[in-house]
């Protein structure tokens, strides 16, 4: 499996600098912005158990409830080279649980872009991030902690040949990846291709057309998991994208694309469909502005087997500035869930199928351009064809941010 190695990016990079000219080395700006957070969440329902019973069998306690304390540490740095841009960013937080101990962990977050540009028409990214986090519960009810590391590189161009128009091409890897044994079945390494064609005028009107292709490999993979769904499987996608502001007030945007889901040495179908997001942006006054957005997609799944989830839903976000320093932000959320190939393993010969609904408020204070401090509640209720997989959840959060 390929092992990401941040600091060797950071040095090549910095390597890199004496290469640059030395006029853009003098005109250079660097910004550099130390950060700090601390939250206090609590959680109805960590593990989504589905029911009391399934929770004091687990538990020996049918509480499922826990207060969790995080507390991080950051700093983000801009370095404006004539035109070139480089932003570097590292966290490290750390997370404790007050019922469940085991969980406890030290999350972080690094990333290095470098955002380049060759004269006025030539321009890309080159870049790459890792994550370290504790894996959540909703489709896996193990009370181990288990961290996921997700590292990414990625490498794109863009090319505005005339006025208006441009092409692009980029290539992104993905390598997902778990510390605990019985979860590493799930570690996915993902290589994507993509290249298209794009419009875009002064009045943000915007057309695309692409073709996308994801390699996904599952090293880890064995038996009869292995022999159902294979070791590798390759999405590909003819994508064509839209965005248009009747008013200024008001912007549709729109990706449409024709889906092929290739496995190789599996005893499944290849999948072919119709994926689609619609969305709309208003913003009826200057203080209220809300976005409405329907979908239907198909989409990799990093904690469940079956590996390939259809989604269909619903989505509506809200923000109302209550004074120029309050926010109120809400969410309404429906989306029902069919698991690809999840008959292949299970004892019904039935795909699971889940339906959510999910419901956000928040209130965020902005004391000073600096500080964010935010309070939100957030639940969901989850019905499942699947026996237990059924969950309710509410959590409250308190979370305060300061950027020196």
């Amino acid at each position: 499996m390929h092992t990401f190695s941040f600091k060797k990016v950071q040095l090549w990079c910095l390597l890199s600098l004496p290469l640059l000219p030395m006029t853009a080395v003098a005109e250079g700006i660097i910004d550099i912005k130390p950060f700090i957070n601390t939250s206090i969440n609590y959680d109805d329902n960590v593990f989504r158990f589905s029911s009391p019973e399934q929770a004091k069998a687990a538990l020996g306690s049918s509480d499922t409830s826990d207060v969790i304390k995080q507390i991080g540490l950051g700093v983000a740095v801009n370095l404006r080279l004539s035109r070139q841009l480089i932003n570097l960013s590292s966290s490290i937080n750390k997370n404790s649980f007050n019922r469940f101990t085991n969980l406890d962990n030290i999350g972080k977050a690094n990333s290095l872009r470098w955002s380049w540009r060759i004269g006025s028409d030539i321009y890309g990214e080159l870049g790459a991030s890792e994550k370290v986090a504790i894996a959540g519960f909703n489709e896996n009810r193990n009370q181990q902690r288990n961290l996921t590391t997700t590292n990414q590189k990625i490498a794109s161009i863009n090319w505005s040949f005339i006025p208006d128009w441009s092409i692009s091409a980029s290539h992104e890897q993905v390598d997902f990846e778990n510390d605990l044994v019985s979860s590493r079945v799930l570690d996915r390494e993902d290589k994507i291709y993509e290249a298209g064609v794009g419009y875009q005028n002064q009045n943000n009107t915007k057309l695309g057309l692409a073709y996308r292709v994801v390699d996904s490999s599952y090293p880890n993979r064995t038996g009869l998991t292995q022999l159902t769904l294979g070791n590798e499987s390759a999405q590909k996608e003819v994508v064509v994208t839209a965005a248009w502001l009747p008013t200024a007030k008001t912007r549709f945007s729109t990706r449409l694309a024709q889906v092929r889901l290739e496995r190789k040495d599996s005893v499944l179908s290849d999948f072919n469909g119709f994926s689609q997001h619609w969305s709309l942006d208003h913003s009826p006054t200057g203080k209220l502005n809300f976005n409405l957005s329907a979908y239907k997609g198909l989409s990799p799944v990093d904690d469940v087997v079956s590996s390939y989830v259809e989604t269909k839903g619903i989505k509506i976000s809200p923000d109302w500035n209550l004074t120029s320093k309050v926010l109120l932000r809400a969410g309404l959320g429906y989306e029902q869930r069919s698991y690809i190939g999840s008959a292949g393993i299970s004892l019904n010969n039935e795909d699971r199928s889940d339906e959510s609904r999910e419901a956000s408020l928040a209130l965020i204070y902005s004391p000073t351009i600096k500080s964010v401090l935010q309070l939100q509640y957030q639940g969901e209720s989850r019905t499942s064809n699947q026996a237990n997989s059924d969950y309710k959840y509410n959590s409250l959060n308190l979370s305060f941010n300061y950027q020196y």
